[in-house]
């Protein structure tokens, strides 16, 4: 029963690191082009703030329909291969991220959107920012419940 409940709870902190990460991602991401939209407009600074609380949410939920399966894949690997360092959370958040942003593009019918480097650098910065917002859930104790007894 013990054994149950350390993998239920480790089930769990996926999931949430799953979340933040996705929150995090989308959080570099509107205030990416929140800046950029300001800087071209400076009268939207203070109506810029508050579509945040809105968009954000509602893009993590696109973000993380399009790369739960790869983050799956990388989750499960983190975990049985144990990589406890933030650079490797890091590192694995970018191909997912990266996996993400083509699919988007692929079903917004604009395959010229994946060959465009300034938007894959955005999104592979976001990458990386959500796989260390991963590691700081949960990503710093992966592969510890296969020590304990």
């Amino acid at each position: 029963m013990n054994r149950l409940v350390t993998y239920v709870v480790r089930l769990i902190a996926i999931l949430a690191g799953f979340i933040v990460a996705c929150l995090a991602a989308s959080l570099f991401v509107n205030l990416l082009f929140a800046s950029t939209i300001v800087a071209i407009i400076p009268e939207l600074t203070d109506a810029a703030r508050p579509t945040l609380f809105v968009t954000v949410p509602f893009f993590a939920l696109i973000v993380a329909n399009l790369a739960f399966g790869a983050f799956l894949v990388v989750a499960v690997a983190a975990e049985l291969l144990g990589w406890r360092s933030w650079l490797a959370h890091a590192l694995a958040g970018a191909p997912v991220a990266l996996y993400a942003g083509w699919r988007m593009a692929e079903a917004l019918d604009a395959p010229d959107a994946a060959s465009d480097p300034g938007l894959m650098l955005v999104t592979l910065a976001a990458g990386l920012v959500g796989g260390i917002a991963y590691w700081a859930i949960c990503g710093r104790n992966a592969g510890l419940w296969r020590d304990e007894t």
